[in-house]
């Protein structure tokens, strides 16, 4: 019993590093195929994620997150266009880190885009319970612009924290909370509009893929294996049962009208 309190409780592994995933990400790993392979499959639903949200935000006037997920994934990303650049640097242009930092600043736009139609689109929705007389559009803008500041010093502290040297750790975190933020955010509004079905079984297939035993960081580091760190996959079975349940807010949720009357666009599926 010591042991296995000792194992949860009281023991912490080292951490990853660059080394690691130079390796894995080389043809010299026996598995780099596999490795590539779940890398990719794991970027292209982070896409998928965001091309359905600013899909909803012009289809429907209303985003399938709310704000503080937008500022938080600027954030993030934003940090990971330099952090990956840099990688790259430091590995003579190691493929994997140029590709990455090429990867989030796409993403980066994909958010821009997203915190600017919280501005033009969403502000009304988002603030104004502040404003009962209407949102200024320099109150709502300086709003995001301090919810963006706070969440951008804060994954920078907290990559000191964690030992984090190349965010991988902090982009596990972007996947627990794509799972549970979203449907609290459907439940809370009680309508499906700025919501989707694909874009909840994407999430979903997205929490199961990185939180399987062959997910992309256990492929490329010990440290995120089971044996060494099994409070990731604790923290997977919880985020993969929110978003499990995200189908089943939607469930209970009044269906969308064929077409937005907001917009008169069809609406996302």
């Amino acid at each position: 019993m010591l042991d296995f309190l000792n194992h949860w409780f009281a023991s912490y592994p080292d951490t990853y590093t660059i080394d690691q995933f130079v390796y894995s990400f080389s043809t010299s790993n026996p598995r780099f195929a596999l490795t590539v392979a779940v890398a990719a499959v794991t970027f292209a639903i982070g896409f998928l994620e965001y091309i359905w949200s600013f899909r909803l935000v012009r289809a429907e006037r209303s985003a399938p997150y709310p704000l503080y997920m937008h500022a938080y994934y600027f954030a993030i990303d934003f940090m990971g266009v330099i952090v990956f650049a840099l990688a790259a640097v430091r590995t003579d242009g190691f493929w994997l880190f140029v590709a990455a930092s090429i990867a989030e600043v796409v993403w980066v736009c994909f958010e821009v885009y997203n915190l600017v139609k919280c501005v033009t689109v969403e502000r009304e929705d988002i603030f104004g319970h502040l404003y009962p007389d209407g949102v200024p559009v320099k109150a709502a803008v300086g709003r995001i612009v301090g919810a963006v500041l706070i969440t951008w010093t804060c994954v920078n502290l907290f990559r000191v924290f964690l030992d984090d040297p190349c965010m991988f750790k902090w982009y596990i975190f972007t996947n627990i909370v794509m799972a549970i933020g979203p449907g609290l955010y459907w439940e809370k509004r009680g309508t499906r509009i700025g919501a989707s079905w694909t874009l909840a079984w994407i999430i979903l297939l997205g929490t199961v893929n990185s939180f399987l035993p062959t997910n992309m960081w256990a492929l490329a580091s010990p440290y995120f294996t089971f044996a060494n760190n099994p409070w990731f996959y604790l923290a997977g079975i919880v985020a993969i049962g929110f978003a499990v349940r995200n189908l089943l807010v939607l469930r209970r949720l009044p269906a969308k009208p064929a077409i937005c009357e907001a917009t008169g666009r069809k609406t996302i599926l």
